[in-house]
């Protein structure tokens, strides 16, 4: 009887369990300590028994308790598992493994080297657990295994009988003389572990489950594909079921009958495993097939050279594309391979999948024409809970909900699954009979319940299983989730260590990793015959000669939750460091430290020390984050942020940074709850107490303004008040960066001169914290101002040309620069490059379905054909916008095309139709904004002109000058002036006319607009 006292304060729990005993000693640890000062020698013990610890939580195993230089274990007394010896056996393994890696080092620093044994045994125990999460192991298996390990030669493992027969076929074992042990009446049959890695290197295990009754789904599957390719469109496909009901292997079962050649297969899978790593299931399927891709895609021309980019960059991970552009070049890739023969995408997992990823699928079937693809989504129902109305409005969609097998089909499929498992004789018919009852018409129950039942046959250790011993009656769970634990339960101790290991690895993992995980616990749980075990229970299934991958998602989500926190946390570190910080597995790394910090909450939730790799690890979620904002992938830059907030400590100087990019995402989804959500949090996370309150109340402010939260006026007055508090922040530069910010916005109503130069002081900010994100979105602010500054055209198209190149591979900030330049080109009198700049702008716009961006375009093309003097046309164009801002979401008001619109009614001498416009729009505008205001005013005098109402019409184009009094737009203002002139010389006021003409003709010359300085030119000569 071992183990720590069990606490008080409550009942005690008592269960009579199957557990392996696991009992680790050091070889010569008094000669050692002879040697030894006692501080080094305390570090070395600490190393040795943090390596055990290690090995032994690696694989699902609990220290009870430290007896000396010895570490006893016990594996499967919280948690009954179908491999806990085997995971004993590897844990072992592991820690002499890693007892190898640490004399490495101390050899050469103390000149020692340590050496260990081990033993261990399994058998039923009593095991008492304390209300506080102690226990206690009472039982022979417990001193059995203690007296294996004296018994054991320095490196060596000794297992006992049961032991061997449970590792048998994942760990080479070999027999040794019976052992004579303290204590024991008679001889003890023990074996040596030979190779804890031997079942990795058998071959793989028994196929799955056969396909029944699913010929009327396979059949549509086949449908579907022929309408694809004899209609030559797009089709979505989406196979929708419980866990276990078939979905996955009714697809594969469908590829398997194509013919070769029949269509090209790309294959990618959603993990929930590092949630907000939207475009991960695309680039699997692309690094599976690139070889085969990449020519076809780049065919030589400029879009192919583009497409490829764009698609290693998903890949690599690298300088990320926006999600339009990722969009348009999944498309161009699609229609290359779909010009030879279909293509079938297959997405499984859909249900996990990001937001972004959905809309991406989404995209591809709305917008994708003429093309052969077969779009097979692969989804537990989950999907419809996210996106209800998925597929629907598609022209060629459809969705195949797999129910329950018949009972009779049921009856079928246990048959063939029991021919692989010989479970067939007659005495073995009940529990067959029963089995398809009880798995109620679900594959994957019906496949496990069988494995379970022929697994606990009794048998001697080195011969073939024997299928039945008795009938699995109440055994058999009720539930999906106590269907497979029951099933990891009954795993020996070495598999279900392995299991566990590779549940924290993920659904796909290596062997490569797995005999790491195993060296760095001192376990032999990765030996080659283990696996195969694994393989041949069908628990996990070989991908490739060098990685493995769970069967069932849910499979590998129940053994990670039976698996103890402490020892979650230990090997998503161990996984984390062999990963690195860099490099491809970058982001693995990060997920796995994430994993550990949230477990270590949990263990300790008082503790606020986060594990040393914790800020590398937040560095690699921002880094992504930020990408994605970049790309204005909004959810999944909001997920990854957050979660790299998560990682910093209280004290990390760049909590408030991270804050507002989160709070930015959130402002761009127009989410005012969540924005301001973040804000608060930061503010009570303490840190720099005074920075983070400044900061965060400069950020309100933003977020009300924008979002019309508060008034203008109040946004104003708040902001004044900050600005005292500013003086004792002058080299602060993320605070002045957010405060030059909140005042362009506060000018934008009508000091674009303002809004300028605050910008520009936000930019030098930026610049300084060398922050790419803040420096890309100024530099766009600005270069859209530039159309309303009072600085020259020249210095405009100057900024423009500089952002081309800068934002050519980020076509969604390059589009609002083309319609700035294509603006200032037509100002200039150079119409024809303003239409070829435009109509780049579109087709960028388009491509990438920038729905703002587009409308944006669609109205600066109204503004240049107007002044080409084509009005019909530019009414068109202005309608045409405005339908468009008001059917987008978060789109800002239409007022001002419609306002425009309705100028060139009455430029095409349609000047009732143009009131009635004005009318209509003045009814229905909720407080419309500045420019908006001025335009209906000024166009009202010229209409009240044309009407010869004239002292109306001059009280009207008075009000539009007053109006435009504070605004510094020199375009806006002289158009003011230039109707004045029109009206009051209507009017016959001949004087004011000619001196307004001429202060408009200034305000256009000082832009450098001259088409409209010739304009009034030929006015006032005379002309139209």
């Amino acid at each position: 009887m071992c183990g720590t006292p069990v606490g008080s304060g409550g009942p005690s729990r008592e269960a009579r369990k199957t557990v392996t005993s696991l009992f680790i000693d050091i070889v010569g640890s008094t000669e050692l300590a002879e040697r030894l000062d006692p501080e080094p020698l305390r570090e070395l013990l600490d190393r040795y028994f943090a390596a055990c610890v290690s090995a032994v939580g690696e694989y699902g195993g609990e220290v009870e308790k430290f007896i000396g230089d010895a570490v006893m274990a016990v594996f499967g007394a919280s948690v009954t598992r179908e491999d806990d010896a085997v995971r004993a056996v590897r844990a072992a393994a592991g820690a002499l493994g890693a007892l190898g890696a640490l004399n490495a080092d101390v050899t050469a620093s103390h000149g020692v080297r340590l050496e260990a044994r081990c033993g261990l045994c399994t058998g039923e125990v009593m095991v008492i657990t304390a209300p506080d999460g102690g226990f206690r192991v009472v039982g022979d298996a417990v001193n059995t295994a203690s007296r294996l390990q004296g018994a054991a030669r320095p490196g060596e493992i000794l297992i006992g009988e049961r032991t061997a027969a449970v590792v048998r076929g994942h760990v080479g074992v070999e027999p040794v003389p019976r052992m004579r042990l303290k204590g024991k009446a008679a001889a003890v049959p023990a074996w040596r572990v030979t190779d804890p890695a031997a079942g990795e290197r058998d071959g793989p295990g028994t196929p799955g489950a056969p396909l029944v009754g699913r010929d009327d789904e396979l059949h549509e599957l086949g449908h579907g594909l022929r309408r694809v390719r004899d209609r030559g469109q797009v089709c979505l496909v989406t196979v929708l079921g419980a866990p276990g009901i078939g979905k996955t292997r009714l697809v594969g079962e469908f590829l398997a009958t194509l013919a070769d050649g029949a269509a090209v297969v790309l294959r990618g899978r959603c993990s929930a495993y590092g949630r907000g790593v939207t475009y991960a299931p695309l680039a699997g399927m692309l690094h599976e097939n690139w070889a085969g891709l990449a020519g076809p895609v780049s065919s030589g021309s400029e879009a192919g050279a583009r497409a490829v980019r764009t698609l290693e960059a998903v890949m690599a991970a690298g300088e990320p594309a926006g999600v339009e552009e990722i969009s348009w070049a999944v498309r161009y890739l699609l229609e290359e391979l779909g010009g030879e023969r279909p293509v079938i995408m297959v997405w499984d997992d859909l249900h996990r999948a990001e937001e972004t990823l959905l809309d991406l699928i989404d995209d591809i079937a709305t917008w994708l024409l003429d093309v052969p693809v077969l779009l097979l989504c692969v989804a537990r129902t989950e999907l419809l809970e996210i996106r209800p109305a998925w597929g629907g409005g598609k022209p060629c969609a459809s969705t195949l909900e797999l129910g329950p097998l018949t009972r009779e089909e049921s009856a079928r499929l246990v048959g063939e699954l029991a021919a692989h498992a010989e479970v067939q004789s007659h005495e073995h018919r009940d529990a067959r009979e029963r089995i398809a009852v009880e798995c109620e018409g679900n594959p994957l129950f019906a496949e496990l319940m069988l494995d379970l039942f022929a697994d606990t046959a009794p048998g001697p250790v080195g011969t073939a299983p024997v299928s039945i011993g008795t009938a699995p009656g109440a055994r058999i769970p009720p539930t999906v989730h106590a269907l497979l634990s029951a099933r990891l339960d009954q795993l020996p101790d070495d598999e279900r260590r392995l299991v566990e290991m590779a549940a924290v690895a993920g659904r796909d993992f290596s062997h490569d990793t797995l005999r790491a995980m195993a060296g760095d616990e001192g376990a032999d749980v990765a030996a080659p015959e283990v696996v195969n075990r694994l393989l041949r229970r069908r628990i996990v299934q070989r991908v490739d000669r060098e990685n493995l991958r769970f069967r069932q998602s849910l499979l590998r989500d129940t053994a990670y939750a039976q698996t103890p926190k402490a020892h979650r946390r230990r090997r998503h570190l161990f996984l984390a460091r062999g990963l690195g910080r860099d490099g491809e597995g970058r982001l693995a790394f990060a997920c796995h430290v994430e994993a550990a910090c949230h477990l270590q909450r949990d263990l300790l939730p008082g503790d606020t020390r986060l594990p040393d790799l914790a800020p590398h690890a937040a560095g690699v979620l921002i880094e992504e984050g930020e990408r994605a904002l970049r790309r204005k992938d909004l959810p999944a830059a909001a997920a990854l942020l957050e979660r790299g907030r998560a990682l910093l400590g209280a004290g990390d100087p760049r909590r408030l940074a991270v804050a507002l990019h989160i709070c930015d995402a959130w402002l761009g989804m127009q989410d005012a709850e969540r924005c301001l959500a973040v804000l608060a949090a930061e503010e009570s996370a303490g840190g720099d107490g005074r920075r983070t309150r400044i900061t965060c109340a400069i950020q309100r402010c933003v977020v009300a303004l924008r979002l019309g939260l508060a008034p203008p006026e109040a946004v104003r007055a708040d902001a004044d008040r900050l600005a005292a508090e500013l003086r004792e922040e002058a080299d602060d530069d993320l605070i002045w960066c957010r405060y030059h910010q909140l005042r362009a916005y506060l000018h934008l109503t009508g000091e674009s001169a303002g809004a300028d130069a605050s910008l520009r002081h936000a930019l030098a900010r930026a610049r300084a914290m060398r922050d790419r994100y803040e420096e890309d979105r100024l530099l766009c602010a600005i270069c859209e101002v530039a159309k309303w500054t009072p600085g020259r055209l020249g210095e405009g198209l100057e900024l423009c040309a500089a952002l081309s190149a800068r934002f050519a591979a980020n076509r969604a900030l390059l589009v609002p620069v083309l319609v700035t330049r294509a603006y200032l080109t037509a100002l200039a009198g150079r119409i024809g490059d303003a239409r070829r700049t435009l109509g780049a702008a579109r087709e960028h716009a388009g491509d990438l379905h920038l729905d703002l961006a587009d409308a944006a375009v669609l109205e600066m093309s109204g503004v240049v054909e107007s002044l080409a003097g084509a009005h019909d046309r530019a009414e068109e164009l202005f309608r045409r916008a405005a339908a468009a801002l008001r059917a987008a979401p978060r789109a800002p008001d239409a007022d001002t095309a419609e306002a425009a619109a309705a100028r060139e009614l009455f430029h095409r001498g349609r000047t009732g139709e143009a009131a009635a416009a004005l009318d209509r729009l003045v009814r229905r505008a909720a407080g419309p904004g500045l420019r908006t205001r001025i335009a209906v005013a000024s166009l009202r005098g010229r209409i009240a002109s044309a009407y010869g109402r004239h002292d109306e019409a001059v009280a009207m184009v008075a009000e539009a000058r007053e109006l435009s009094g504070p605004v510094d737009d020199p375009c806006l203002a002289g158009d003011v002036l230039f109707d004045a002139a029109v009206v009051l010389r209507a009017a016959g006021r001949s004087g004011e006319s000619a001196d307004a003409a001429r202060r408009a003709a200034g305000r256009y010359a000082a832009k450098g607009a001259t088409l409209l300085v010739s304009r009034v030119e030929r006015w006032v000569d005379g002309g139209a």
